[in-house]
């Protein structure tokens, strides 16, 4: 069976939105459109596209925000103009190629068949749970779309509980993973980095969903979706 291939449009110009909507189907690609980028947000907090054509300039905002955001994903980024400077900016957030409008719809689909047969296979540095992404080659923190930032040792202690699946996992081993990240080995960092971490990513930290504790064994981490 053929690989469904998944493509987000950002665009709000109804004319570019309907040319790559119409080339993209006719190429066999499976598109989602988002005319801003709350839009957007929303889109890339359901689920992960092989690749998202981004315009710079959208209505409520810049859509750089959603490269740096969504650092996990592949951005194809769709302008105007832009300076020798902004295009060094952009590859700089994470944004893979640029497009000059107006283009030809041969050139974008060029362009787009070259980023995917390029594209770095990022599933391995992904732990996900919920609407939470983890990037170990990044070292950062996305929940629903949105950067958390995390101290070293919370990101450790979080990546060794999500790659655990589920599993409990010991205060002794979650220390050792904070210690090899971090060098703080005190035998307290656990259960306050845990107070931390639940304070950033639960609803209700002191009712938490996804960080729950095994009495007398450890701790384990729940996807809750």
């Amino acid at each position: 069976m053929a690989k469904i291939i998944k493509i987000l449009i950002v665009e709000d110009d109804e004319a570019t939105q309907y040319i790559c909507e119409f080339t993209l189907h006719n190429e066999g690609y499976q598109v989602t459109l988002a005319a801003n980028i709350a839009e957007a947000r929303t889109a890339l907090a359901k689920k992960n596209f092989n690749l998202v054509l981004l315009d710079l300039n959208l209505p409520d905002g810049k859509g750089m925000s959603l490269v740096r955001d969504f650092s996990s994903q592949s951005f194809l980024i769709m302008t105007v103009s832009a300076t020798p400077q902004e295009r060094y900016q952009g590859f700089k957030a994470g944004a893979r190629d640029y497009l000059i409008k107006p283009f030809h719809p041969g050139e974008l689909v060029h362009r787009i068949k070259n980023l995917l047969v390029n594209k770095p296979d990022q599933s391995e540095n992904n732990l996900q749970f919920g609407k939470c992404i983890l990037n170990l080659a990044t070292h950062t923190f996305t929940q629903a779309g949105y950067v958390v930032e995390l101290t070293r040792g919370e990101f450790a202690l979080l990546a060794a509980l999500a790659g655990a699946k589920g599993r409990i996992i010991s205060r002794d081993t979650l220390l050792e993973s904070i210690a090899r990240e971090s060098g703080d080995g005190h035998p307290r960092t656990v259960d306050v980095l845990i107070s931390r971490l639940r304070k950033k990513i639960e609803n209700e930290p002191r009712q938490p969903s996804y960080i729950l504790t095994a009495p007398g064994l450890g701790y384990r981490l729940v996807d809750t979706l």
